[in-house]
């Protein structure tokens, strides 16, 4: 760990409890240093004793205050001051606790902090030239378009024209076009748009000649638009117009695609209702704030724009097709923002279109896709450093919360006072709250929840916001379950759970959950997720065995979201014919070069379909499951046969049971009648006797 020091405020005396912890809390590579009104007068303090510790890393406990540290310590040196919000989680833990669990929350807080690197990752760059649709269904929104008109290049698309006056100035396209959908991103929209009035109004120079020769006068003055009701499509305006062809009734059911880099989105429910919109997108409904906001966004996005690239795919293990059999698809359902499609035999992830909620890594059963920007292996090392800190300083009970930047700032502290009784009694739970914040509540998943307790968290809980729990609600749900199947099976009861803004009274809920004696895992993490999943398994598996005194030798059912189990074989349909080892992308189905055999390594089973899919005998049906111990590593059988022998001249050829199945279900076909037992034969000999029989049929006898 980086030498650090970690300055703590007492905040003029309301800290009194940080600074009794500060006595006698000590983590390795951390100096943790008492401040007084360290935001004001004795700022000067604390950057003095910067200045004077070369080389470590400086952390301030407190993000209230940044802005003022940052103007002060601009010019006043040289290293960087960082910032966490150790004040905020403070007073947010449930009341009672003791100074040393108090010191144990101190010290947990700070080491994941201090211990907490990214390696930076490649960037994706938007483009935008300022180019803004914004969809309507009436001229409502013309006023703000006329404004946002002075800073952008703005096209208002009007569903319904009735009653449309156009301005003066042409400073804006007001087109009647109704948008029948939307694809793209920042700096690359494309609206699906269709007619709906004949005059094409970028083309039209508004002469009015259309009006003046339109024998129904169905041609409105002030918005140039043609009441179809009352038309009677004479063609006059269509002659009037000449050469401007500004006016077409043939194609008003064509589609065209329009070209932005932003949409401003004034229709309900919105052009991306089915999905988390893009970048470049606001959907304000019929809310004037909502568009005075966008319109603000918008000035500020134009020119060009960077955001990580969140994601690592490895196409090498990834079990979504194989020879246009579709397998998993848990990353294509999972994502909220429709960024992954299939492509072949493995997925292509759009990264304009990705905005890092990683959901498709938590749900992914091989670890073919994975999160780059702070991957497990980073996460889980300062979890590991933090849970680490929290033993060695007498800490009792420790719940890691994991949740995305979506919270407000101070959640933890508005969430304690909220659910403080009408009786004014404070909340009595026992755990201490280790908040970790991440990119996105669904960043992290299965692997990282089992190695925090595997690590020492007596429970792991993600705390997700509103979006997120609408979005990505039920993946997660579909992961924890089969995570705490597992716990429950050996006897460590559920210890994952998922919560929404709306449940943060539950973290001060007391609870009957006891800390769970899992001793510390020592551990490093893989970077090959089912490698971290089993490391975290094993090891609670160990203890679970120790402290009941029992072996797991018996499978553990999981529900259908696990990423492990076994295959079954009806033997009865199985011919061998191994279509399902070409398959397998995870070498669990493998053959035996030996002999007819169709063997199975369980620990390899990702559970994704494709065998079942692949097998033309419809032999295959998979089994959530976990098999403990060195059985799922060895090599199993899963069906056999003997093989067939050709009965003229000897050679092996098939399987006994896949030539008695075709043997009976050919022998009686027109073409075998008089030679069934050719089925006998190898492919040779079959031909051999095809040219010594006397009374072979030739093609010419054939009847017509």
């Amino acid at each position: 760990m980086t030498n650090s020091d970690v300055f703590v405020c007492g905040c003029q005396g309301s800290g009194e409890t940080v600074d009794k912890a500060l006595q006698n809390v000590r983590v390795e590579g951390i100096r943790f240093i008492s401040a007084q009104r360290a935001c004001r007068d004795g700022i000067t303090a604390v950057l003095d004793a910067k200045n004077q510790t070369a080389g470590a890393r400086c952390f301030v406990g407190c993000t209230q205050e940044q802005a003022v540290f940052e103007s002060v310590a601009d010019g006043a040196t040289s290293q960087t001051i960082e910032f966490f919000n150790l004040r905020g989680l403070l007073r947010g833990q449930p009341t009672g606790q003791s100074s040393p669990e108090a010191a144990a929350t101190v010290a947990a807080l700070a080491a994941y902090e201090t211990d907490f690197q990214v390696e930076p990752v490649p960037a994706v760059v938007f483009k935008s030239q300022g180019r803004v649709a914004i969809v309507s269904n009436s001229d409502k929104q013309l006023h703000h378009a006329q404004t946002l008109s002075n800073n952008l290049t703005v096209d208002l698309l009007v569903a319904d024209p009735a009653g449309l006056v156009l301005p003066a100035k042409r400073d804006l396209n007001v087109l009647a076009l109704s948008v029948d959908s939307a694809e793209g991103y920042l700096g690359a929209f494309s609206l699906n748009t269709r007619k709906t009035n004949p005059v094409d109004m970028e083309m039209c120079t508004r002469c009015g000649a259309c009006v003046d020769a339109c024998p129904t006068q169905s041609i409105s003055k002030e918005s140039l638009t043609i009441d179809l009701n009352s038309c009677d499509q004479s063609g006059a305006c269509i002659k009037a117009c000449g050469d401007f062809k500004a006016i077409s009734f043939a194609d008003m059911s064509t589609v065209t695609a329009r070209q932005y880099d932003m949409v401003i989105d004034c229709t309900m429910p919105g052009l991306f209702a089915d999905r988390q919109a893009p970048l470049g997108y606001w959907h304000v409904g019929d809310s004037d704030q909502l568009l005075l906001e966008a319109m603000l966004d918008a000035v500020q996005t134009v020119g060009e724009f960077e955001k990580p690239k969140f994601f690592e795919y490895k196409s090498s293990i990834c079990a979504h097709s194989r020879s246009n059999k579709e397998g998993c698809n848990s990353c294509i359902d999972a994502c909220s923002t429709k960024a992954i499609k299939s492509a072949g035999e493995k997925i292509e992830v759009n990264p304009h279109l990705c905005l890092g909620c990683g959901a498709c890594t938590t749900v992914c059963p091989t670890g073919a896709i994975q999160f780059a920007l702070s991957p497990a292996t980073v996460q889980g090392r300062s979890i590991k450093s933090a849970l680490k800190a929290f033993r060695a300083n007498a800490g009792k009970k420790a719940e890691v919360v994991l949740h995305g930047p979506d919270l407000e700032h101070n959640w933890l502290e508005s969430a304690k006072k909220a659910a403080k009784p009408a009786s004014g009694k404070a909340a009595i739970s026992d755990f201490s709250l280790l908040p970790i914040e991440l990119n996105h509540s669904a960043s992290v998943g299965p692997d990282l929840w089992l190695s925090a307790l595997a690590f020492g968290a007596d429970r792991v809980t993600i705390m997700q916001s509103a979006v997120e729990a609408s979005h990505y609600g039920e993946p997660l749900a579909a992961q924890v379950g089969w995570v705490n199947a597992l716990l429950e099976a050996i006897g460590l009861q559920r210890r994952v759970r998922v919560l929404h803004v709306g449940q943060t009274d539950q973290l001060f809920a007391p609870s009957d959950l006891q800390a769970s004696g899992v001793a510390p895992a020592s551990f490093e993490l893989s970077s090959n997720k089912r490698t971290r999943m089993e490391f975290a398994i094993d090891h609670l598996v160990e203890y679970a065995q120790l402290k009941a005194k029992v072996s797991f030798a018996e499978p553990i059912a999981l529900p259908a979201a696990a990423p492990f189990g076994a295959v079954l074989v009806n033997k009865d349909k199985c011919t061998l014919c191994m279509s399902c080892t070409s398959a397998c992308p995870a070498s669990a189905l493998i053959d035996n070069p030996e002999m007819p055999q169709l063997r199975f390594i369980e620990r390899n089973c990702v559970q994704c379909g494709l065998c079942v899919e692949t097998c033309p005998e419809n032999a295959m049906q998979l089994v959530p499951q976990l098999l403990l111990g060195p059985a799922a590593r060895e090599k199993r059988v899963l069906n056999e046969s003997q093989p067939f022998h050709c009965i003229s001249c000897g050679k092996a050829f098939g399987t006994k049971h896949m030539i008695d199945n075709m043997f009976a279900k050919l022998s009686q076909h027109s073409m075998f009648e008089r030679n069934a037992n050719r089925l006998k034969m190898c492919a040779d000999c079959r031909v051999t006797d095809m040219y010594s029989a006397k009374d072979e049929m030739t093609i010419f006898e054939v009847k017509k």
